[in-house]
């Protein structure tokens, strides 16, 4: 080893040694008599469950609901997950959470004028600086301590290790130990000094959690009750509380900072984009890559974090390249390679310097060896990988681990295709910056439980990329199985452990399939195939095929709870079950801005064109009454709230009750059928401190329609009339997405999740609702219910 990597090594054990970061613990007061145990089932439908109850396919709940209680289970406006689980979580409605939904209002300066604009509602994605973090070992260190300080102590500490050897270890004399001791001393505070160089001023992706309620375990656990919840949404990013141990689910980021960004690498001829720029697919965070075979491998490359650190050194070259393309007497040749190398440098700096890690493929006679990093597994056409491990170096002193797993999805025909899942943050090594769990060790703490890492990803299963038409049916199945064992293990672990007094563990899947496999299970449906749906797969042992997929879900949670209620189950313990929404099929779209434009409630401006960006850049703001954005909501063009706003507020009650008679009114041209079954005016339902962050009414759609994509995004559906102008396209669309099932925007009627308690409950008329979990969880372990939750506990009859 070179001497001065030498030095640097043995400067970076010190500062890790004098470092070292203590343990995760909990307190472990009196337990109460009865724990209490919370299955979420996301997406877990009311109606479709009672049907398979009635058909004998989910024997477990049948059992429960005999014994005990089943009821549905009413969401919150909007039915969307981030919005009900935050809801269900702490017992208050969306403007007391601060969570509106996937989607958000905001404002931006759209050609000199401030115009509303979609953003991301459940999380808040931003360049934090280093002093909002505290780091671990010797970065931690070297970031507590001023540059003087650190280099004094590891000076004295380099002095005294060198001393100590030279004269007890090697018998030397206290002059020539003292002299070497002082002299590595002064090497160690000179390297402290440079290592300073690398932390970092700014963590380029942060994600931040917008929810400003506090979640029943909380409340739970600063009472001495031992809470563990299990892949909770809108979990992450909280300060932990004491006998409180959370791994977050729902909104927690990848590694790179985003929400679950996928990858093709593939041979196909219609791909041309090469790394490190690719194509990106959808609005679902996929890249495919290009890559050709150099005779029997492919060398290529794995795209990691932002990296901050090489940002810098591509600027200084870039500075570097432009001072010596300003010299008059730079030679043709030379001045041609510096400005190619300068483009390069500056299309990376647009996309985004990123750490890199070697990604290989080589053809072999046991399979294809595929290669990430340091890792290497041999694989077959059609087989999805074990876990890599990955590290990403930052600088030499900031590390980013992930892990993921990868499918040979192809070799020769038609062509070579690796498909590169998420790369989810390692459990057992999270980034400082961002955590997956409180304490921060305790994701580490499962991993070592199971003996192997699990997904961090919030939305983990793989149905990004089949709404995008990149991946199959029979891809997404596996995918799911997958999940569904993890988190089933996981819960099992907790379970045999016997630590806690409120067991909180979420269940995704069922939520996934319904949104991506309704297309098979609909016969009425615009994308249903007799032939498709009959493909038979193996999911959970058993031969299925993709029309009996959603009750294949349903029946491996039916088993889930059998498991749970035989093997874990104590006679005192409560089990509840719950959802945060049902399901319906999405057959149709409704375009709620083409509805507006239509009614004449928006106005668009003269010669807009299809390819809009956002249709609302184009809305002619000082005629316009109203808009829509994100999963369904309108929004009034207010004076006063609104930048370019209309409508007096004296005015806004009555323009929201037109509004709300003509969509109870809309009809489908084909069919005559009334579209519109409940239109719910969000003044009448929430008032809190966020009330602004949502919309002013939003409808509830008869089964089988839904909002549009193109509303989600603000978007106006556009078509050419006989003249050959842009127009305001039919309201009524077909779906013809994968993402075939849906509950956002439908009448809350009809999107009913279910409600199981293995004891008799007095169920309010109509159903429970998920605002009545909270304080029930809390009341069963008698902890008093903080005023501020919405509605009181439900009662027992026993």
């Amino acid at each position: 080893m070179h001497p001065t990597n030498l030095i640097k090594t043995a400067t970076l054990l010190l500062l890790t040694l004098s470092a070292a970061p203590a343990g995760p613990g909990l307190t472990d007061p009196e337990r109460d008599e009865g724990r209490v145990i919370v299955l979420g089932i996301d997406g877990g439908d009311y109606e479709t469950a009672l049907e398979l109850i009635d058909a004998g396919r989910l024997p477990n709940l049948a059992k429960l609901a005999e014994q005990g209680t089943f009821a549905p289970l009413t969401s919150t406006i909007s039915p969307e997950s981030p919005t009900a689980w935050a809801a269900l979580n702490t017992g208050r409605n969306p403007s007391e959470t601060g969570v509106p939904g996937f989607v958000k209002r905001t404002f931006r300066d759209i050609g000199g004028q401030e115009v509303p604009m979609p953003d991301i509602g459940h999380q808040s994605s931003s360049a934090r600086p280093m002093s909002d973090f505290q780091a671990d070992g010797a970065l931690g260190l070297i970031q507590s301590m001023s540059g003087g300080a650190l280099m004094a102590l590891v000076g004295v500490l380099a002095a005294l290790v060198f001393f100590c050897v030279l004269k007890f270890l090697l018998k030397l004399g206290v002059v020539p130990s003292g002299l070497i001791g002082l002299f590595m001393g002064g090497v160690g505070a000179f390297s402290a000094n440079e290592a300073s160089r690398f932390v970092p001023e700014i963590i380029p992706s942060v994600v931040s959690n917008p929810m400003r309620a506090v979640p029943f375990w909380e409340v739970a656990a600063l009472e001495g009750e031992r809470c563990v919840v299990l892949d909770a949404a809108m979990a992450w990013d909280r300060e932990p509380v004491e006998n409180a141990r959370v791994l977050a689910g729902l909104g927690v980021p990848d590694i790179r900072g985003a929400n679950g960004e996928w990858f093709i690498y593939t041979t196909d001829d219609f791909a041309f984009e090469r790394p490190p720029k690719g194509k990106k697919k959808g609005l679902t965070a996929g890249t495919i890559f290009r890559v050709d075979w150099n005779g029997d491998k492919i060398d290529t490359e794995l795209y990691g974090p932002l990296n901050p650190h090489a940002a810098k050194a591509i600027e200084a070259e870039v500075k570097e390249i432009e001072d010596k393309l300003g010299d008059p007497g730079l030679g043709w040749k030379e001045g041609s390679a510096l400005r190619d190398r300068q483009k390069r440098l500056k299309e990376e700096l647009t996309l985004g310097p990123r750490a890199t890690l070697p990604l290989g493929v080589k053809r072999t006679e046991s399979g294809l060896r595929v290669t990430l990093g340091t890792e290497t597994q041999v694989l077959q056409e059609g087989e999805w990988s074990d876990w890599y491990n990955l590290t990403f170096e930052l600088n030499p002193l900031v590390k980013a681990h992930a892990v993921t797993r990868v499918k040979l999805v192809s070799v020769n025909e038609p062509h070579f295709e690796l498909f590169v899942n998420t790369l989810d943050i390692d459990p057992s090594n999270p980034p400082f910056w961002q955590p997956v769990s409180q304490p921060a060790g305790f994701s580490k703490e499962l991993a070592d439980w199971l003996g192997e890492p699990f997904e961090t990803f919030g939305w983990a299963c793989v149905t990004m990329p089949f709404k995008d038409g990149k991946i199959g049916g029979e891809t997404l199945m596996e995918d799911i199985e997958f999940t569904l064992g993890w988190r089933e293990r996981l819960t099992e672990e907790v379970l045999k452990r016997d630590d806690w007094d409120v067991l909180f563990s979420v269940f995704s899947t069922p939520d996934r399939v319904q949104h991506m496999m309704y297309q098979f299970y609909d016969p009425d449906h615009p994308r249903f195939d007799a032939e498709a749906a009959a493909t038979k797969i193996q999911f959970a042992g058993e031969e299925i095929t993709f029309a009996d997929t959603i009750p294949a879900i349903y029946e491996e949670f039916d088993r889930v709870v059998g498991e749970v209620v035989d093997e874990h189950m104590r006679p005192e313990d409560t089990l509840i079950i719950c959802a945060d929404h049902g399901f319906q099929t999405f057959r149709w779209q409704f375009h709620v801005n083409n509805w507006l434009e239509q009614e004449g409630y928006l106005v668009m401006k003269e010669g807009v064109s299809s390819g809009m960006k956002s249709a609302l850049m184009y809305v002619d703001w000082e005629k316009t009454r109203a808009y829509s954005l994100g999963l369904g909501m309108i929004y009034l063009n207010l004076e006063g709230r609104e930048p370019t706003g209309i409508v007096k507020p004296a005015d806004g009650p009555a323009l929201i009750a037109e509004i709300k008679e003509r969509l109870f009114a809309a009809t489908d041209p084909a069919t005559g059928a009334k579209v519109v079954e409940e239109v719910h005016v969000i003044d009448e339902l929430h008032q809190g401190e966020y009330r602004d962050l949502e919309g002013d009414l939003i409808p509830g759609f008869a089964p089988t329609y839904r909002v549009s994509w193109g509303t989600t995004m603000g978007d106006i559906k556009l078509k050419k009339d006989d003249s050959g102008a842009w127009v305001s396209a039919p309201v009524i669309e077909a779906n013809d997405m994968n993402w075939s099932g849906g509950h956002v925007s439908v009448a809350l009627n009809r999107v009913t999740g279910t409600f199981f308690c293995n004891r008799p409950v007095e169920v309010p008329e109509g159903g429970a609702h998920l605002l009545d979990i909270a304080p029930t969880i809390l009341s069963l372990k008698g902890v008093p219910i903080p005023p501020e939750m919405d509605n009181p506990p439900l009662q027992f009859k026993d």
